[in-house]
């Protein structure tokens, strides 16, 4: 009785496993697999646009992340992507907690970019205008706040003074050119003194011999001898 009951039990679980696999889970494939059929390398807000008003949310949300993850995108695109972007979740969310809470997010994050931003609605609702205006206020507020604070100067960080002691180089006073032995007062003086000593000796001197008697008598001749002798 027992391996009976084991038997059936395999067969069951057979014939489950034969059942998903022909019917249940080729019908699943599809669905798990993505058919959005726009470019990722070149993402636009149009086409999304074309995909949410087909109803595929998905697709449409699929495409303006790509597009949002361009830096390089205009600034007023982008707004335009984050508008689209809170509809996509207003429409597709359920929760109205979760779709207030992304709607808002979007729209805080189109004014963030393009405060100025005036393009084209897809849901016209007064609830959905009604968090478009809180979003400007919210950006708004916190735009104000932050012209309120104080603008921070930078910080000059103040080099420590130099307390190294400079030595003063006093330079040596100019040496003094020493005159030429020739320009010397007592050298004129010497000079003075010995022209006039050779001026003297040289014009008196003959004078002062002439004057003296000679020293020695000129040679007479002898003296005769006396007669008779």
């Amino acid at each position: 009785m027992k391996s009976r009951s084991l038997f059936f039990r395999a067969v069951a679980v057979t014939v489950l496993s034969v059942f998903l696999q022909s019917i249940i889970l080729p019908g699943l494939t599809p669905a798990l697999a993505s058919d959005c059929d726009y470019d990722p390398s070149s993402p636009s807000v149009e086409h999304a646009r074309t995909a949410f008003k087909m109803f595929n949310y998905k697709c449409a949300e699929e495409e303006l992340l790509t597009f949002l993850a361009y830096d390089d995108a205009d600034i007023e695109d982008k707004a335009s992507a984050h508008v689209l972007l809170a509809s996509v979740y207003y429409a597709m969310l359920k929760n109205n907690t979760e779709k207030r809470d992304r709607v808002m997010e979007q729209f805080v994050e189109a004014f963030k970019s393009y405060r100025e931003w005036r393009g084209e609605l897809d849901i016209k609702s007064s609830e959905f205008l009604d968090l478009m205006e809180m979003a400007k206020a919210q950006v708004d507020e916190a735009k104000i706040e932050e012209d309120k604070k104080p603008v921070e100067e930078p910080v000059v960080e103040e080099k420590p003074a130099d307390t190294t002691e400079t030595a003063i180089v006093v330079p040596p006073p100019p040496e003094k050119k020493k005159k030429p032995w020739y320009t010397q007062w007592w050298a004129i003086g010497a000079g003075v003194g010995l022209v006039a000593v050779a001026v003297v000796a040289l014009g008196g001197g003959g004078d002062d011999d002439a004057d003296q008697p000679p020293s020695e008598l000129p040679d007479f001749p002898g003296t005769p001898p006396p007669s008779g002798k």
